[in-house]
């Protein structure tokens, strides 16, 4: 007999839960408890998202929730509307409810980037603040498997490489970075490929060095889960439905103005009507075998950065470039097209220059401009960063 919509979508987010270990199984009622910060928006996703994470909670994880909940300032009443439902069902539920305003529109126009990025940045920057402050390591966020086909389907048409096709992968470090989200290709969460800026708050790992060559004091990493990452969303909506939980609609994803919103609104159902109706399986079927090649050569680009580059904090007092990545030129012009394209992007992301304008042609040029003669630059790389070749070294760093 087939389960009812409440238990399909309950075991099936369990099911990638326990897939990809994103959250502690419950071994004992008196077992230790990790605190989960869940991004509501309002919206039935996030709300299915609150709802299924607190019903397993009673007897499947070992989890304690906190909702964050980022208000936009971009709907007027709407905005504070959503605001006060996701406070109101975080009190019905008897859960702390951490609650912000952001005016995203100035952010946008004072740093010259879009509303859509401009908002992603603000509410990472938000979960970071909510994390620290309730001693959180996780921040549960509900993207689901429509959303990763959207996402790759969005990135192709953008020209992407790998990366772009194994985005939205279950798990990803959380750092706010001025551009793309800061994930990493590793196991399907790749849209840059480590590190990640020195925007505070921010997590920082094990392996990050400041770009003034200071190390940054220890702390523990943040990450992003994705719970209902293999759900498709009509289970969700089937789920609110059987539990009688309301929540509110956002108009802003109807409107076609947004290119996103175009792929998602008019040519995923074309492509489902007119060529194939399981184009999202197909989607995702891709971003699978994406992230998995992506793990083959994350690997290949930590073998190979291990032992051509040094990572060696040089500060020069005056003006001029100063550099605090080193490396082999010989052993750079010997590589492969690809792996000379990822270690000068990793050099750029480890550095805090953010990976945004950083594209596959963008890199080409400033490989190519590295190979075509012994001694060259500085290249303009972005985040104030520089890169320069002479006989022996390559030399990329932040320009005072």
């Amino acid at each position: 007999m087939t389960p009812d919509p409440k238990t399909r979508f309950a075991e099936s987010v369990l099911a990638t839960i326990a897939r990809h270990a994103l959250l502690a199984r419950l071994a004992s009622k008196r077992a230790a408890r990790e605190t989960v910060v869940v991004g509501v928006s309002g919206g039935p996703d996030s709300v299915a998202l609150l709802r299924v994470l607190h019903e397993l909670a009673r007897e499947n994880l070992a989890i304690t929730l906190v909702v964050a909940h980022l208000n936009h300032g971009l709907r007027g009443k709407a905005a504070d509307e959503d605001q006060a439902f996701v406070e109101k069902l975080a009190r019905t539920l008897k859960l702390p409810c951490e609650a912000a305003r952001a005016n995203i529109r100035a952010e946008a126009e004072a740093a010259g980037i879009g509303i859509e990025e401009a908002g992603r940045i603000a509410r990472r920057r938000f979960f970071v603040e909510v994390a620290r402050k309730h001693g959180a390591r996780k921040v549960a966020l509900a993207h689901h498997a429509d959303d990763r086909a959207e996402t790759v389907l969005f990135n192709i048409l953008r020209g992407t490489g790998i990366e772009g096709l194994a985005s939205l992968g279950p798990r990803a470090p959380l750092a706010c970075e001025a551009g793309a989200p800061g994930e990493k290709l590793r196991g399907g969460q790749a849209e840059t490929l480590r590190g990640g800026s020195p925007d505070l708050p921010r997590a920082v790992g094990p392996e990050t060095h400041r770009a003034d060559g200071v190390a940054p004091r220890a702390e523990k990493a943040i990450e992003i889960v994705r719970p209902l990452i293999e759900t498709p969303r009509d289970l969700a909506l089937g789920y609110l439905a059987a539990i009688s939980q309301d929540y509110r609609h956002d108009e802003t994803n109807l409107a076609d103005y947004h290119t996103r919103n175009r792929v998602r609104n008019l040519l995923l159902p074309l492509l489902a009507k007119e060529f194939n109706p399981r184009v999202d399986e197909a989607l995702v079927r891709l971003a699978e075998q994406a992230s998995a090649a992506g793990d083959v050569l994350a690997d290949a680009l930590d073998e190979v950065w291990g032992k051509i580059v040094r990572e060696t904090p040089i500060v020069k007092k005056g003006p001029g470039p100063f550099f605090t990545i080193v490396v082999d030129a010989d052993d750079f012009v010997a590589l492969r097209p690809w792996m000379q394209g990822a270690i000068i992007r990793r050099a750029v992301e480890r550095l805090g220059g953010g990976l945004k304008h950083m594209s596959a042609e963008r890199t080409r040029e400033i490989v190519d401009a590295l190979l075509s003669k012994p001694i060259v630059g500085p290249i303009d790389l972005p985040g104030d960063l520089a890169a320069e070749r002479n006989r022996r070294a390559i030399r990329i760093g932040r320009r005072q």
